[in-house]
């Protein structure tokens, strides 16, 4: 297992365990304190575990597992899984401190950390689709390996 792959899932564990945790607050508020959570606290919970620990868990096995390029196919840019994984975890991160200070605070500094956050797990996801590309068969690229 290489070390970005590692990185992708000791991230989503990370991302988990904080998505677990505003969901227990959450939980604890609703039903013990009678107050619903704001809509900005419900978005962090999902992107903290949606985006934050599904997406690297599945970027970082298909990664892991998914077959090498053959010896004559382009060979992958390692920086596309690099950037994948500083921008989902740095987008997952900024994304989910700016909608939970936008819960109290309509300051545009959190607004415009929600949406810079928003970008950059965009970005990222990107990045993880080039960098699974090469390693990605169609019919004809199996065939030439029998």
């Amino acid at each position: 297992m290489s070390a970005l792959t590692r990185r992708f899932l000791f991230s989503a564990a990370s991302f988990l365990a904080g998505g677990i945790a505003l969901g227990l607050w959450l939980l604890i508020g609703r039903e013990l304190g009678g107050q619903w959570p704001a809509p900005h606290l419900a978005s962090a919970h999902a992107h903290l575990l949606l985006v934050g620990a599904v997406m690297p868990t599945i970027l970082g096995v298909a990664l892991w597992l998914f077959p090498r390029p053959l010896r004559d196919d382009p060979r992958p840019k390692a920086w596309h899984g690099e950037a994948a994984w500083w921008c989902l975890t740095l987008g997952t991160a900024a994304r989910a401190v700016g909608e939970i200070a936008r819960a109290s605070s309509g300051a545009m500094v959190w607004r415009w950390l929600t949406v810079g956050g928003g970008v950059l797990q965009v970005a990222g996801l990107c990045f993880g689709l080039l960098a699974l590309r090469p390693r990605m068969r169609i019919g004809r690229e199996v065939s030439r390996e029998s």
